[in-house]
């Protein structure tokens, strides 16, 4: 936990990359769910030794000292990652700055990822929040590699903007429309797009999704409404946004605010777009 808090003081509105961890590196240290919510997109390959890629990860964050054998250079904090001080095998210890980013990535208050997918494929960006407003960034590559950075929460809405909207395509606001999702005219929506994003907050087991459409000159959102565990069809709102409406509802979904009101609506954005809740 002193490396969690040591990592999120180096907050910036404008961070630099802390550190670079692959999909195996990860699984290594950190096992097999370490994935689950931002994905692992080369270990998903077929094909791949996901237990042999981890292990071999591991003799490599070894050689980089970012892990450190038991003994007169290891600290006498923080938990073993093989074995322990009695074991015949022999144990490691994780640099402080790598398991601060573990332990923040396992017990976030608040998580959002946005998944995009763009004519080069798919990549993922994370976001970390903490009481206190620290936040953890991560970015996940279509190679699966995760970039770390610790950005202030007051730009973190301006980061997920330029990632929801990537060719800056958002014009002018429209009139809501109701969809049904899913249904066949989700389809026709999408047809076309060059860019397309799916914003999921969770805070306390409860959330919420929003879907960014950008077309060539336009951005659309579809409010998906609360995270639901059932493919019923419900009605669903969408509308074209501007650069201004799209940075509202942004705003309302991504973190800045407690868990307790994390997904209500937010009387700025009236008139700029689907009510997202």
């Amino acid at each position: 936990m002193l490396g969690a808090l040591e990592v999120l003081d180096t907050a910036s509105t404008d961070p630099a990359e802390l550190m670079i961890l692959t999909d195996e590196e990860i699984v290594g240290l950190d096992g097999g769910d370490s994935l689950e919510l931002l994905g692992g997109p080369y270990l998903a390959q077929p094909g791949i030794d996901a237990d042999a890629s981890a292990a071999s990860a591991i003799r490599s964050l070894a050689a980089r000292h970012l892990l450190t054998p038991t003994g007169d250079a290891s600290d006498p904090e923080g938990d073993f990652v093989v074995g322990d001080e009695e074991s015949p095998r022999r144990p490691f210890q994780l640099d402080r700055a790598l398991a601060g980013v573990l332990a923040l990535r396992r017990t976030p208050e608040v998580i959002t990822t946005i998944a995009r997918t763009l004519a080069g494929g798919s990549t993922t960006l994370g976001h970390y929040v903490f009481p206190g407003g620290g936040v953890l960034e991560e970015y996940v590559t279509v190679d699966g590699f995760h970039h770390f950075s610790v950005p202030d929460l007051s730009v973190v809405p301006q980061r997920v903007h330029a990632f929801v909207d990537p060719f800056e395509d958002a014009s002018e606001d429209g009139d809501v429309e109701v969809l049904t999702v899913p249904g066949p005219d989700v389809d026709q929506v999408v047809e076309g797009a060059r860019s397309l994003s799916v914003l999921t907050v969770v805070a306390e087991e409860a959330g919420a999704q929003a879907t960014v459409i950008a077309f060539p000159g336009r951005v659309r959102v579809l409010d998906n409404g609360p995270i639901r565990t059932d493919d019923d069809p419900v009605g669903c709102e969408i509308s074209d946004v501007s650069p201004t409406g799209l940075r509202s509802i942004i705003e309302a979904l991504t973190p800045g605010r407690s868990a307790d009101d994390a997904g209500e609506p937010n009387d700025s954005r009236a008139g700029s777009g689907p009510s997202v809740q």
